[in-house]
């Protein structure tokens, strides 16, 4: 899904990769970029979908900001979703070794990846997960 090089530091890209991505649904499941997700099928089978991005808003660029700050963008990211009509799924993005503080984020359900990578790009991310089919997430890097 994503042959782009990168100029990201290899150890963000590793943090990346190694990043535990919940989806808070009844039951909540986490996704793992290069892993099979039931959980992610379920859903799938459950909304008659097969596509999904997992999007933050916070930190962006990989600029570590306050917590006041990240909560305001990602409030602004929940508004231009729901303002747009895009189905979501609350979901939290944490690092497994517990190094850095973990980011509020959406799984955005059925929305292509152009319609994904604007969104990062406006929020300046610096990377999304899709999710397709075959539900076996993967790292889409932006810049």
């Amino acid at each position: 899904m994503n042959d782009f090089k990168t100029g990201l530091p290899e150890s963000l890209v590793k943090a990346y990769r190694s990043t535990n991505y919940e989806v808070h649904t009844d039951p909540a499941f986490i996704i793992k970029i290069g892993e099979f997700s039931s959980g992610l099928r379920n859903l799938f089978r459950k909304l008659n979908l097969s596509t999904g991005y997992f999007i933050t808003a916070c930190n962006p660029q990989g600029i570590e900001l306050s917590n006041a700050k990240n909560r305001s963008l990602h409030n602004a990211l929940r508004n231009d979703l729901q303002s747009s009509g895009h189905q979501i799924v609350n979901g939290f993005g944490s690092d497994p070794s517990g190094t850095w503080d973990g980011e509020p984020s959406f799984l955005v359900l059925g929305i292509s990846l152009g319609q994904a990578k604007s969104l990062a790009v406006k929020f300046k991310q610096n990377a999304i997960v899709g999710c397709d089919e075959t539900c076996i997430p993967d790292l889409i890097l932006l810049r």
